[in-house]
């Protein structure tokens, strides 16, 4: 899915280079900066492409031609979970986001995605990449095997 790739080389065999100078502090943070803004700027275009073909992007027709209206990302938190702050457009609705949800989660490469309404014009859209864990519980005390749903 979406995270920091270390990059190898082919003429020894897939690994890391073998040796290079210690980078600095700053040096580290900004390569840590600059894979992030490519991470964001990935999620920001998936999200573009897979809204594009559903209920959420209404096509709108202006005088320069057809073109559709995508709700705009606010902010994406890395995470992990990967999680986008959404601002809704002009009559949408949560459940909006809810019937789209399983069209834009196949369409990102996710398993699902998790809608919470932040306030009356924004939501947050969490990327769920994995099956939610059932946990474990003390199967002497209460005679069941797993817990959960």
């Amino acid at each position: 899915m979406f995270g920091r790739h270390k990059q190898t080389d082919s003429l020894n065999r897939g690994a890391s280079h073998t040796w290079t100078w210690p980078l600095s502090q700053r040096a580290r943070q900004r390569d840590r900066e600059r894979t992030d803004a490519q991470i964001e700027s990935e999620v920001r275009w998936q999200w573009l492409s897979a809204c594009a073909n559903t209920t959420l992007a209404p096509m709108i027709y202006t005088p320069s031609g057809a073109t559709r209206a995508v709700p705009v990302i606010a902010d994406v938190d890395l995470g992990p979970p990967v999680a986008l702050t959404v601002k809704v457009r002009p009559g949408q609705s949560v459940g909006d986001f809810v019937k789209a949800a399983s069209a834009i989660a196949e369409a990102m490469g996710v398993m699902a995605l998790e809608v919470t309404s932040l306030a009356p014009r924004w939501v947050r859209v969490v990327l769920v990449d994995r099956p939610a864990v059932r946990v474990p519980v003390d199967p002497v005390s209460t005679g069941k095997a797993w817990s959960g749903a």
